[in-house]
């Protein structure tokens, strides 16, 4: 009996990890939106990116764990750690997380607002000569037709 129920003990603190593990790769997610802003759609599909790797973890763990056994117990384990997760570490996490991503980026940030000019002169040169490459392309391609219409008019005419 005793045997039992440290058996299944063992199973709801598992699955309580794998609970956690999902709702920190949720964080994670959420810590990427606040970064990267990204319209509806790729939402979705972020979504359904998120729920393709939690039911891989949930699975992993319930094979790991219980041999694919997945009990009550397995599932209020599970709920009960993304539920921990969510209320006492959340917060501080996104927090500590969002301020370290900010430090590290900061001194690039920073180059970027230096080398802002230098990367605007670049451009307009850039779009200068695009401009000018493609003008002379279009004025070709109106000589070339041009000369084809003259040959075929060589060719057909009586």
């Amino acid at each position: 009996m005793q045997n039992q129920v440290m058996y299944e003990l063992t199973v709801f603190c598992g699955a309580a990890a794998a609970g956690i593990i999902m709702a920190f790769l949720y964080d994670l997610l959420r810590l990427k939106r606040r970064f990267i802003r990204t319209g509806t759609a790729m939402v979705h599909i972020e979504d359904i990116i998120y729920w393709i790797c939690a039911a891989i973890i949930l699975f992993l763990s319930s094979y790991i764990l219980s041999s694919g056994e997945t009990r009550g117990y397995f599932f209020i384990g599970t709920i009960t750690g993304a539920l921990t997760y969510a209320v006492l570490f959340s917060k501080p996490v996104l927090w500590l997380l969002t301020k370290t991503i900010k430090i590290l980026l900061w001194p690039i940030s920073r180059i970027v607002i230096f080398l802002r000019p230098v990367f605007r002169v670049i451009a307009i040169r850039y779009r200068k000569i695009t401009g000018k490459i493609k003008y002379l392309g279009t004025l070709e391609g109106y000589r070339i037709r041009v000369s084809f219409k003259r040959l075929r008019n060589t060719f057909t005419k009586k």
